[in-house]
């Protein structure tokens, strides 16, 4: 191969590179100009989320648990820890419905889960509505909606408190359905500010 065919070669190969060279370099800055180059891994992004968690372990690993975290942004983590609290309350929900029909036990404890049942039904329909208020970016609602189904969920537990053994574990239930809500409230609140 002569000096000149090589030439005519090579050329329009080192123009092609220099062309693709070029247009990846003007997409990257585009992008960062755009905000959209952030290279935020999912796990310092649910560190992020977690920063106003009263727990922020438990935050973490909630997060983690879920697959749709990981390619989530900080809103997309907000609903993931609202679903997990919608299931968590729901499922207590329905338990607490079986007990109510299923079991015989004391008229103080009917009581209790009577009231446990009211005040779940108000949970469930609070949670849903913070979701929907997310969606919305009304975070201000978000925030009164679970702030009132934390309270809902203390109405339970003071109904129930000092019971049997069915109320020891529907205690127990509380106090995860409450760390799921406060888990929750916290990211929305990182949501809010950013």
């Amino acid at each position: 191969m002569n000096s000149i065919s090589g030439f005519f070669f090579l050329l329009p190969l080192t123009i092609c590179l220099s062309l693709v060279a070029a247009q990846r370099t003007t997409t990257l800055a585009v992008a960062q100009t755009n905000g959209t180059a952030t290279a935020t891994s999912p796990a310092s992004l649910i560190t992020k989320a977690c920063g106003a968690s009263q727990r922020k372990d438990f935050c973490v690993a909630l997060l983690n648990a879920d697959p749709n975290s990981q390619k989530a942004d900080l809103k997309g983590l907000a609903f993931v820890a609202l679903k997990a609290a919608s299931k968590n309350a729901t499922d207590i929900s329905a338990q607490i419905k079986l007990l109510l029909n299923g079991t015989d036990v004391a008229p103080t404890v009917d009581d209790g889960l009577t009231n446990c049942d009211k005040a779940y039904h108000d949970v469930v329909d609070q949670i849903e509505d913070s979701i929907s208020a997310l969606v919305s970016n009304t975070h201000k609602d978000v925030e009164n909606w679970m702030k009132a189904a934390i309270a809902d969920i203390d109405t339970c537990e003071m109904g129930v408190k000092g019971q049997t053994e069915l109320a020891v574990e529907l205690s127990r239930k509380n106090r995860v359905l409450r760390q799921l809500c406060n888990t929750a409230l916290g990211i929305v609140h990182v949501v809010a500010r950013n």
